[in-house]
């Protein structure tokens, strides 16, 4: 009986304090694939090119790599600057959740590379409401936002807030 409510009070302790639902081996490969397809200007994972509102300064593409837990991505090529892959999770209607859930992305992405991330947040609010973006560096001496490696937005959208994640890529 003992080890049955240790079992019981080992799983609350689970869900209480919530587990990070990024650190699974496949999120962690598929992490590593699309990083080193970003090395390389994105020539692995690059889909067909989708329908742009934004044509003139930018062409998308389909990702054939979806990350693990992502909702949808693209590809990303500007007409000036570099590529990068986005990914958007899913929205939850409160912050708190997805505050959360960007923190584990995070986290995640520091034990997959094993690497310091320089890390640089701004939140202003846009309609009442917060808008965070967070960029991370793996070169501690960058400083510029256009060449942070990753980019993380928080964002309120339809009634929900939501996660988007960019790898940025190197040009061809």
């Amino acid at each position: 009986m003992k080890w049955f409510i240790s079992l019981i009070f080992g799983f609350s302790f689970l869900f209480v304090n919530g587990q990070n639902e990024f650190t699974a081996t496949a999120f962690y490969k598929d992490f590593q694939k699309i990083y080193s397809d970003a090395q390389t200007g994105f020539t692995n994972y690059i889909g067909s090119e989708r329908k742009n509102e934004n044509e003139k300064s930018a062409t998308e593409y389909n990702v054939k790599l979806m990350l693990p837990l992502a909702d949808s991505g693209k590809i990303v090529i500007p007409a000036t600057g570099l590529p990068y892959v986005i990914y958007y999770f899913e929205p939850d209607k409160m912050r708190l959740k997805v505050d959360q859930r960007g923190a584990n992305l995070r986290d995640a992405i520091l034990n997959v590379l094993g690497v310091q991330l320089l890390t640089r947040t701004e939140t202003q609010i846009v309609d009442n409401r917060p808008l965070t973006n967070s960029w991370y560096f793996i070169n501690q001496n960058e400083k510029r936002l256009a060449f942070a490696d990753f980019h993380m937005t928080i964002y309120y959208e339809n009634g929900k807030y939501n996660l988007s994640f960019e790898i940025r890529g190197k040009g061809n």
